[in-house]
């Protein structure tokens, strides 16, 4: 099958241009082939990876998703590991470890840990306390709280909150809610943050405010 596909090292950056030397032959006729012999300009994705080596930290955060899974669903967690890989392995066409041996990368593991978050919200897999969040999952965990409206610090059922107060007199059906910042919050919680403060509410619980698109907030009925 025909590998659209392409990794590469970056080996000069001059504004918008780059100059990258691409890890395999580009076959050019396949490509044509592949486009019903389209020759002109193309887009691509480019995408940053991050060669380091996967981290303790990332492997004891994907074992803390897995025990809550197990807690929930009785899964043994060893076969939810398998069933996640496979995902994984569908998904980029690459396998993945988390052994001591694996050579597997941070970008590689904070992608495993994002299909695990998927399965945790899409499944209602109640949280034990939270999570101490790794900083490569947050935008997508603050992001996948809101759309699931279940509450970024216990799980529970949650209300979509204003960071930034809409205004007294202001109708909230006519403002541009995409210049507005976002967090799911249960009422227990979205109280606490009354009570104490914003920003001292979001210091305590480290919580990243999220931006939403019009797409977004459409659906989501904001």
């Amino acid at each position: 099958m025909y590998n659209e596909k392409y990794s590469g090292v970056i080996k000069k950056l001059d504004q918008q241009r780059l100059t990258v030397d691409i890890n395999e032959e580009l076959n050019i006729e396949r490509l044509k082939t592949m486009y019903f012999n389209y020759d002109g300009e193309r887009e691509i994705e480019l995408r940053f990876t991050d060669p380091r080596r996967f981290t303790a930290e990332q492997r004891r955060f994907i074992y803390a998703l897995l025990g809550d899974i197990y807690a929930f669903t009785g899964e043994p967690i060893e076969s939810l590991k398998d069933y996640f890989y496979h995902v994984y392995e569908a998904l980029t066409g690459s396998k993945i470890s988390l052994a001591d041996a694996s050579a597997n990368t941070m970008t590689d593991v904070t992608l495993l840990a994002d299909i695990i978050l998927d399965f945790v919200f899409e499944w209602d897999i109640p949280f034990k306390k939270g999570y101490e969040i790794l900083p490569a999952n947050q935008e997508y965990f603050f992001y996948k709280s809101i759309v699931c409206r279940k509450c970024c610090i216990c799980g529970k059922p949650a209300d979509i909150c204003h960071i930034d107060t809409v205004g007294m007199g202001n109708n909230r059906r006519k403002i541009d809610h995409t210049k507005h910042y976002f967090y799911a919050g249960c009422r227990i919680h979205h109280g606490e943050e009354h009570r104490m403060g914003t920003q001292n509410f979001l210091n305590k619980y480290q919580i990243i405010p999220t931006k939403l698109n019009e797409e977004t907030i459409k659906r989501l009925g904001i």
